[in-house]
C-alpha cells in the first residue's frame, strides 16, 4: 500500500467550477524522501521507509546515523514505513523524494496523525455528558458526571468507565477525505475537511481502506 508524510500547513477555502466553497486543508509534503527498503529476502517482507524534515546529524544516536550513512541521504527528523509491493519498491529509489502524484485529483484516502492535547478534562467535554439541572436546589454539582458504583456485587467499578481525565494527544485517524487539488509544483495537497493534528503536525496519507474493500467486493460480484 503506497502512503506519504507530510506537514499539515492549515485549513482555508477553495471553490470548485460552480462556485461552491469547500473547506480544505492544505499539507504539504516537500521534504519527504525514500531512506531506505525492506526486502522479502532480507526481511521477510516489503515495505519502504520514507523520511520527513531536515535535523542535524549530533542530534542522533549512533543507529539513526549509520542509517542515513548507508543510504546515502541527509539526517531526517522522522521516519515512516509503508507496506508495498516489490514491483512499487522497486520503482522507488533510495535518496530520491517522493512525489505526490502518487495520489491524483478525486482519490479518497485515510489520514493518520496525532490530535491535539487537551489536557485534563471533565465528563462534560470529554465524554458530553449532560450534567446536572439548573434548579435552586443544585449547588456546585452542575458539571459532575454522577454516581459510578455497582451497588453490592460486583461492588467495583467497571473498566473503561467514563471518567476525568487527560483528553486528546492520541493517535487517530481520519478516514475517507477527498482530495480536492494536487499543486505539484510546490508539493502541496488540498484535502476535504479537517485532519488530526495541529498545525505543523505530521500526517501519513494512505489510500481509502473502506474503498478498496468496497472494490474488492463488487468486484466478487
Amino acid at each position: 500500500m503506497k502512503g506519504l508524510v507530510a506537514k499539515k500547513v492549515g485549513m482555508t477555502q477553495v471553490f470548485d467550477a460552480n462556485g461552491i466553497r469547500i473547506p480544505v486543508t492544505v499539507l504539504d509534503a516537500s521534504s519527504c524522501m525514500v531512506v531506505g527498503k525492506r526486502t522479502l529476502e532480507r526481511d521477510g517482507y516489503s515495505a519502504v521507509i520514507l523520511g520527513f524534515g531536515e535535523i542535524r546529524e549530533k542530534l542522533l544516536n549512533g543507529p539513526r546515523k549509520g542509517l542515513f550513512k548507508k543510504a546515502g541521504v541527509s539526517p531526517r527528523r522522522t521516519l515512516r514505513e509503508f507496506r508495498i509491493s516489490p514491483e512499487e519498491a522497486a520503482s522507488m529509489e533510495i535518496g530520491k523524494p517522493v512525489s505526490i502524484e502518487m495520489f491524483a485529483q478525486g482519490d479518497w484516502v485515510d489520514v493518520s496523525g496525532v490530535s491535539k492535547g487537551r489536557g485534563m478534562q471533565g465528563v462534560v467535554r470529554r465524554w458530553h455528558f449532560a450534567g446536572f439541572c439548573q434548579t435552586h436546589g443544585t449547588h456546585e454539582y452542575r458539571r459532575h458526571p454522577g454516581a459510578i458504583g455497582q451497588r453490592k456485587t460486583p461492588g467495583r467499578v467497571h473498566p473503561n468507565k467514563k471518567q476525568p481525565g487527560h483528553m486528546g494527544a492520541t493517535h487517530i485517524t481520519t478516514q475517507n477525505l477527498k482530495v480536492v487539488e494536487i499543486i505539484a509544483d510546490r508539493n502541496l495537497i488540498l484535502l476535504k475537511g479537517a485532519v488530526p493534528g495541529h498545525t505543523n503536525g505530521l500526517v501519513c496519507l494512505r489510500p481509502s481502506i473502506k474503498l478498496a474493500q468496497k472494490q474488492a467486493r463488487a468486484s466478487k460480484r
